[in-house]
């Protein structure tokens, strides 16, 4: 993902106290312009959020 997109997606997750969901961010970062709201895009950012957990 472009560098906005993970910023924007890091800011969405961390935001929350709880767990947050693919479903709840890549919602969020549609409403908001970030991202088509795509099936193409969704398994997209499903991969670098599975990713982005394996790396913390």
């Amino acid at each position: 993902m472009r560098r906005r997109r993970r910023h924007r997606a890091r800011e969405i997750v961390e935001g929350y106290e709880s767990g947050v969901t693919l479903r709840r961010v890549m919602y969020r970062l549609a409403s908001e312009g970030v991202l088509p709201h795509t099936p193409s895009m969704y398994r997209h950012l499903s991969s670098h959020l599975a990713q982005a957990r394996r790396d913390t």
